[in-house]
């Protein structure tokens, strides 16, 4: 059985971007670097949301506005 992705604040960076391919550009329109970033395999969205002061609710909920 295959595991379904779910979206949320401890999601791996590299799967919300495999899952939700729009998250490339909404993270260019935040000045957000991490997808080029080696780190992205290990670091979950909360992780970069504290880092760059971004409230992590608002960044999910745009992110899942794009399927």
């Amino acid at each position: 059985m295959e595991k379904t992705f779910e979206l949320n604040k401890n999601s791996n960076i590299m799967e919300v971007a495999k899952n939700y391919p729009e998250t490339a550009r909404i993270f260019a329109e935040r000045g957000i670097p991490c997808l080029g970033c080696a780190a992205a395999r290990f670091e979950k969205l909360s992780d970069i949301t504290d880092e760059f002061g971004i409230n992590v609710d608002e960044l999910i909920m745009e992110i899942k506005k794009t399927k």
